[in-house]
């Protein structure tokens, strides 16, 4: 069909007014968008961004500067100091829109940080100060109270005042939150930058296992080279006396478990620092604890409430021991013969105990039979075995019942395996059930002389809040294998766990602050020939000045020390050394020498010329004990010419060794009328 230009003209009018509508429609609703997006963006850009275009930080989290000291957990800021202005505290964050809301002077606990853009809050955090619990931001004698009392269980701490109380990091309020908050008031302590403090004088509360040399004297010397004042009872409250010495005041050959309670209530008053042995205040020492057996247990259970509300109101270091395999000669009539026979006795595997089977009463009931269920052939007439098995039921249930009546309150508690054997013993789901029942503030090892010290070097680090970068150096080849007949793990495992109980962080050489240099077993060259590449690593270190500690755990000494005397080595110059019976004894000796030392001087506002005094009486005891008494490697004359003429580290971060005198040793004796536990008078001129 043809179409006439008229026609034509008229089909585009048409078209181009269609055109025209649709077009106004498609503006209109433009124009209507275009408001609606205006209002939205003028209601929501304040909140998606502060100033320029792009990815801007948003939440107070990201705008805190990187070295600020500070962090956020949730909904709260952490790491303030007290005494912080709010000036100051929104200058830790990189933007002029935060603000600091407080009640108070001092930015404190409960005070709020804000983001701000306009009216709006763009995102809020509440203020957290270690120490202040009622937003003041300032440390004082009211917090101390509210703290103490939140422990106690007479006031209640909630939210950021909760989070504030937890001055020690833990998981709730515990003694030791408020005890450091009433040395920093009292300005001998710094809970917020960690620095150096002063505990020099810092009265500690011990009461020992017994009265052996390993647990007087080395204890004594070990707290007076930190500064601290070691308070003891009367030695005739936790003295052990064998057959043939006689007895105590009290008419018995162990401690007075009443007199040792009454010295503690005494003590409490001018002490907040307590390192005690369970089996002294228990039952008497560590050889009684071997033949106590009685089944009322009532007047032990009121001493372990007692001893759970000091550790609740102090803080306090327990240690215990699992019982051994073997009596003791010389005590209650027994010799070698009852010791070996007994020894024999208790090595005998038997059969395992676990899950909901592994009971005091089911690991007793198994004492009597062997892995394989048939009857032990018994050693010594069957009411003598009877009174050992109940003897270690007894022990059993009193760790128990501490244990759990302390849980997670317990500030910590050491474990020792007494005398024990690489094998399955009836030791062994003793073991395995204790273990179950130890938090993180408990720790389970082969051991029982070291504890005392091992307390006192736990409550240096913990009071200097140190993490210690410890190295270990090998020598010898063998230290995953056991370490001798009397321990329960490998050499490397047993130090280990003495090192981490003392929060040291085990680490390489490079990294470390201390290394511990350890003779093992030999492997493939002979003892002579890893003795001198341990001595030589030990010249470098002493050249280097890198504070050293050495442990002989070869098992058979006598090669390494006697180079140590042809090499002349300056024995004044390491911080920590023993060989001193069990591989486990050896380790903890010298660990606890060498972490409570170091971390002494290192932090000490003061290291006071008496506690150096101290330890070179300690190492002195270590070296002529260890080493000229022990193995008779060398005349006490030679290894004290060594002594004399080198001196001792004094300060680490401004390296400096000095002399303190001329030692001499005397008037050696012997407590328990045997030759293992001589001892002697050190004195310096």
């Amino acid at each position: 069909m043809r179409l006439t230009l008229t026609q034509l003209n008229g089909i585009i009018i048409k078209k181009n007014k269609k055109s025209r509508g649709l077009l106004m429609k498609i503006l209109k609703r433009l124009f209507y968008f275009c408001i609606i997006m205006i209002i939205t963006l003028s209601l929501v850009l304040p909140m998606a961004t502060l100033t320029g275009c792009g990815s801007t930080p948003n939440t107070l989290s990201e705008l805190l500067k990187r070295n600020s000291g500070l962090s956020v957990s949730g909904e709260y800021l952490l790491g303030v100091n007290e005494k912080t202005t709010a000036a100051n505290l929104a200058s830790l964050f990189s933007s002029d829109k935060v603000t600091v809301v407080t009640d108070y002077t001092y930015s404190g606990t409960g005070s709020k940080v804000r983001l701000i853009n306009g009216s709006n809050i763009i995102d809020e955090l509440t203020v957290v100060v270690t120490g202040d619990t009622n937003g003041d931001g300032i440390i004082a004698a009211s917090d101390y109270l509210r703290i103490k009392r939140a422990v106690l269980g007479t006031y209640t701490l909630e939210n950021a005042n909760l989070l504030a109380a937890f001055v020690s990091r833990s998981g709730n309020p515990t003694a030791k939150d408020y005890l450091f908050l009433k040395r920093h008031f009292l300005g001998t302590y710094n809970i917020y930058t960690g620095g150096t403090r002063d505990y020099n004088g810092t009265k500690i509360a011990y009461i020992p296992i017994d009265d052996r040399p390993v647990n007087v004297d080395r204890v004594i010397y070990l707290a007076e080279s930190a500064g601290y004042k070691l308070l003891m009872p009367s030695p005739d409250y936790y003295s052990t006396k064998l057959d043939g010495n006689g007895t105590n005041s009290n008419g018995t050959k162990y401690g007075n478990r009443g007199a040792l309670i009454n010295w503690l209530k005494e003590v409490d008053a001018e002490c907040d620092y307590f390192v005690i042995s369970l089996d002294q205040v228990l039952s008497g020492g560590l050889v009684n604890s071997r033949v106590q057996n009685n089944s009322d247990l009532t007047y032990e259970y009121e001493i372990i409430d007692y001893l759970i509300e000091l550790n609740n109101n102090n803080t306090v270091y327990f240690f215990d021991t699992v019982m051994r395999l073997a009596s003791t000669v010389n005590y209650n009539g027994y010799g070698y013969d009852e010791y070996t026979k007994l020894r024999n006795y208790g090595a005998v595997a038997r059969a395992a105990i676990s899950g909901s089977n592994l009971t005091i009463d089911n690991i007793a009931a198994g004492y009597k039979f062997n892995a394989s269920g048939n009857a032990i052939a018994l050693p010594l007439p069957e009411n003598e075995i009877d009174a050992y098995l109940a003897a270690r039921t007894r022990k059993l249930r009193l760790i128990d019942y501490f244990l759990t009546a302390g849980g997670s309150d317990l500030n910590y508690c050491y474990i020792g395996v007494d005398d024990s054997s690489p094998n399955t013993t009836i030791q062994s789901n003793e073991i395995t059930y204790i273990r179950g029942k130890l938090n993180n503030n408990g720790i389970l090892f082969a051991g029982c002389d070291e504890l005392g010290m091992m307390g006192i070097a736990r409550l240096t680090a913990e009071l200097y809040r140190q993490e210690l970068p410890v190295a270990v150096t090998y020598f010898g080849g063998n230290e995953n294998v056991l370490a001798d007949s009397y321990d329960i793990a490998s050499l490397k495992s047993n130090l280990e766990d003495h090192l981490t109980s003392l929060n040291a962080v085990i680490t390489t050489p490079a990294n470390a602050s201390l290394e511990v240099l350890v003779l093992t077993k030999p492997k493939s060259l002979t003892l002579t020939q890893y003795s001198n590449q341990l001595l030589d690593r030990l010249e470098a270190n002493i050249a280097n000045n890198i504070p050293t500690v050495l442990i002989d755990a070869c098992t058979t000494p006598g090669t390494l020390q006697s180079l140590m005397v042809s090499r002349a080595l300056p024995l004044s110059t390491l911080i920590g050394y023993s060989n001193w019976n069990t591989v486990g004894n050896s380790i903890g000796i010298a660990v606890s020498q060498g972490v409570t030392r170091y971390i002494y001087i290192e932090n000490s506002i003061t290291v006071i010329n008496s506690s150096s005094i101290a330890f070179m009486k300690s190492m002195t005891f270590a070296y002529i004990k260890d080493i000229s008494y022990k193995i008779g490697a060398n005349n006490a004359s030679v290894l004290l010419g060594l002594i004399n003429t080198s001196e001792a580290i004094t300060a680490i971060k401004n390296f400096k060794t000095e002399s303190f005198g001329t030692l001499s040793v005397s008037n050696y004796r012997y407590p328990w009328n045997r030759s293992f536990e001589m001892t002697f008078d050190i004195r310096v001129q």
